[in-house]
Parts: C-alpha cells; sequence; structure tokens
C-alpha cells in the first residue's frame, strides 16, 4: 500500500510539474507578446504627437519656413 501511496504521489507531483510549466511558458509568451505590442503602439503615439505638435501650429510652421527656407 505504502508503495502505491509513494508512486502515486510521485505520479501526480510530475504530472502537475508539466501542466504548471506549459501555462507557465504560456503566460510568458503572452507577456512577451503584449509587451511588444506596447513598445510599437508607444512608439507610433510618439510620432503622431510630434506630427499633431507640428501641424497644428501655424505660426510655428511660417518661422520654420522662413528660418529654412
Amino acid at each position: 500500500m505504502t508503495k502505491l501511496g509513494v508512486f502515486a504521489l510521485v505520479f501526480f507531483l510530475i504530472v502537475s510539474t508539466s501542466l504548471i510549466k506549459n501555462s507557465t511558458k504560456d503566460l510568458d509568451d503572452q507577456i512577451y507578446s503584449i509587451k511588444e505590442n506596447i513598445f510599437f503602439l508607444e512608439d507610433r503615439l510618439k510620432d503622431s504627437k510630434l506630427e499633431f505638435d507640428y501641424l497644428s501650429s501655424s505660426e510655428k510652421l511660417v518661422e520654420y519656413q522662413k528660418l529654412y527656407f
């Protein structure tokens, strides 16, 4: 009986460890994907803000035109 109990315990621990490891790997993949999307969207946001700031001020555009052209 004790050999069967020890075998069942070891088998349960092995199965639970593999399940936990796989779920952790899936979570890590999801976190990595989300972080990459965030970095990409932050970069696009910075570009959009710069473009908006540049195009929203007509006086500055005129100043830049006089200064550089």
